[in-house]
């Protein structure tokens, strides 16, 4: 109120009306504007795999979610779960779930963990680490069904989950009680796409340098934003959009001198990672994976599978410019 901020709690936006400059709440409540920010986020994806409606399978994303997990776990006695995902939040999922004293197995699409962030030498230090603690991963994996206890493979029974089913030649039913889904996020894009907001393909809200959407007045910031062709699943890329939009708007729709040349614009943010996973060290930075037709490259690696230490710095042909790097094991050396 100090702000001069309406703050409408529990009141859903069901439609807007880019035209008359209207949206309206489930209770019916209309809301006039002269500008309009989205930032709606995302939900967790849940690929289409039958079975993901059984008892037993949960998603990770909340408070709410980790405390039903710990409740199945108690009242079904569950003894092994399996994580599908192997990304920051899947390897954090596994790691929560091998605290509930359960078998926590990881199952990843990719050949590799993690691929956004780190090579195959990061990965083969990564799941050492992993596999130490007791916790077992499998790459490569295609999961056909989540298999419930009547022995059903459908997407209408509501027997409890038992298993996982594998279209791999010669894999074999992984028996599990519960199964974590950490399969990445789906933008929350439906209120723009039915008010003929241009979206992407995959999802999002498409804008420019300036957070702007395919309508005049209507602008996208976080999870919901898709710039070049990228979502930001992270924070701080959020909180930079944020900061160019309100200054866009603030100048360009308000007409506020901020005593700024130029616009403010948003061109990306800095995806450099530096974090523990199950308690090991991975950093990536830069441009840590170039492309296969990139030339202008040079490797200097180190890699101690006995220590599980892993280093990959990536220079230019000439070894005067530090492109990117990967470290596992060992990131102290990054800060």
């Amino acid at each position: 109120e100090e702000n001069n901020v309406e703050l409408l709690l529990k009141d859903k936006a069901v439609s807007i009306d880019t035209k008359a400059k209207k949206i309206v709440g489930a209770s019916g409540k209309e809301v006039d504007y002269d500008v309009a920010v989205f930032a709606t986020g995302s939900f967790p994806f849940v690929p289409p795999i039958p079975g993901k409606q059984r008892p037993g399978v949960f998603v990770y994303r909340t408070i709410e979610d980790l405390e039903a997990m710990l409740e199945y776990v108690k009242e079904n006695n569950v003894k092994s779960a399996a994580v599908i995902g192997g990304g920051l939040l899947g390897l954090e999922a596994a790691k929560a779930v091998a605290d509930m004293k359960v078998e926590s197995h990881i199952i990843e699409f990719a050949d590799i963990l993690m691929c956004r962030q780190i090579d195959q030498g990061g990965h083969d230090a990564l799941v050492g680490k992993i596999e130490e603690m007791g916790l077992q991963v499998h790459c490569g994996a295609r999961t056909e069904s989540f298999v419930g206890a009547d022995g059903s493979t459908d997407n209408e029974s509501m027997s409890p989950v038992s298993a996982l089913r594998f279209s791999n030649e010669g894999w074999d039913d992984l028996e599990v009680q519960m199964v974590v889904v950490s399969a990445g996020i789906k933008p929350r894009d439906d209120l723009a796409r039915g008010a003929g907001i241009n979206t992407g393909e995959r999802g999002g809200i498409i804008v420019d340098d300036q957070l702007r959407t395919s309508v005049e007045g209507v602008y996208a910031i976080g999870e919901i934003a898709l710039y070049n062709n990228f979502i930001y699943g992270l924070i701080a890329p959020g909180y930079d959009m944020a900061g160019v939009c309100s200054k866009v708007i603030a100048k360009e729709e308000l007409g506020i001198d901020l005593n700024i040349d130029e616009l403010p614009s948003f061109t990306g943010a800095d995806l450099s990672t530096k974090l523990k996973l199950l308690g090991c060290d991975v950093a990536s930075f830069g441009e840590n994976q170039p492309k296969p037709d990139d030339t202008d490259v040079s490797n200097l690696v180190w890699n101690d599978p006995l220590g599980g230490i892993y280093r990959k710095l990536i220079f230019n042909k000439a070894g005067t410019r530090l492109r990117g790097g990967i470290l596992v094991g060992d990131a102290s050396d990054y800060s």
